[in-house]
């Protein structure tokens, strides 16, 4: 098959791919759940934060995707795991239901690198699974300790309405800064997921790919974004100063997982914090969280499934 129409393949399916985790980010899932601003200005600042952070933060971590985990790409195995993750991630966003591309697109790479016998780097996958694992974590635990010294803060020092109120509008403004952050390094992160297997089979232009990759990542966001946004600002009750606490473990593991080149599942740790301060703070959890839950241990058996499957037909034609 001509490279031409190859690249046309890879390009279109890069698109889908971005679009869909455009459409699949609850980043913002804070701001509107605490009422900072309205959904329309939400997905004006997400848009402008997808495509910065992609363009300026997603060579590090694409690389490590395309290039430190599968040995010997070949145009087959890249469109069979594009298409892959493409799948499982439109389906779930269809549902309204947050997941990790990231493990979707790992997911893929790992069932068919050892359905055909392929050369995995398996220490890097090691290394990668440490930091999946404990993000989450961390994210819960950070959280439910910054609420608790957060309530201990405004029992001793805050009187009176008044005095609650100014310290809420305070907090509005800290975080909405601090999910701006975590924006550009979730986009600069998730980019990977679309194009860092296709930079993974050669010398190909990396900053017009992340171009295509931030555009198309805003574009799922503006047309479809919301639905996912609204799900997990929903989870708990949420005020602007509980939802700093959700997001601060997030924001800081994110930039620092992203400087260093590691895909990470900003999924995880948001909806994991998320559920830390329902906890600290005795709240109610969204009844369907167990679906949330149960997609994320899913998301790695399915999507190495569907990569075996779609391979054969796609490599015979190929």
């Amino acid at each position: 098959m001509a490279f031409s129409v190859i690249l046309s393949i890879f390009l279109i399916i890069v698109i889908i791919i971005s679009f869909g985790i455009g459409a699949n980010d609850e980043t913002f899932a804070g701001i509107y759940g605490s009422r900072i601003l309205p959904m329309k200005q939400i997905l004006i600042l997400a848009t402008i934060f997808a495509i910065t952070g992609a363009l300026l933060l997603g060579e590090a971590v694409s690389k490590t995707v395309g290039k430190g985990i599968l040995v010997n790409l070949n145009d087959a195995i890249v469109i069979t795991i594009l298409i892959s993750t493409a799948i499982w991630l439109i389906l779930s966003s269809a549902l309204g239901l947050p997941i990790s591309t990231t493990h979707a697109t790992i997911g893929a790479v790992i069932g068919l690198g050892i359905a055909i016998n392929a050369n995995l780097k398996w220490l890097q996958i090691l290394e990668l699974s440490i930091w999946w694992v404990f993000s989450p974590i961390i994210g819960y635990i950070v959280t439910f300790f910054v609420f608790k010294l957060m309530q201990n803060y405004k029992i001793k020092h805050l009187n009176g309405f008044q005095s609650y109120e100014r310290t809420e509008r305070l907090f509005s403004y800290i975080v909405l800064i601090v999910i701006c952050i975590t924006a550009f390094s979730r986009s600069g992160n998730d980019c990977s997921n679309a194009v860092g297997i296709v930079i993974g089979i050669g010398d190909i232009q990396i900053n017009l790919l992340l171009l295509i990759t931030g555009l198309s990542l805003a574009g799922g966001l503006l047309v479809l974004g919301r639905g996912v946004i609204k799900s997990v600002g929903r989870i708990t009750e949420l005020y602007p100063s509980t939802a700093f606490a959700a997001q601060i473990p997030t924001a800081a593991i994110l930039f620092l997982g992203t400087a260093l080149g590691i895909p990470l599942s900003g999924s995880h740790m948001l909806v994991a914090s998320f559920v830390g301060l329902s906890k600290a703070n005795h709240a109610p959890v969204k009844k369907g969280l167990w679906k949330i839950v149960l997609i994320w241990f899913l998301t790695f058996p399915i999507a190495g499934l569907l990569s075996i499957v779609l391979y054969f037909p796609i490599s015979a034609v190929m």
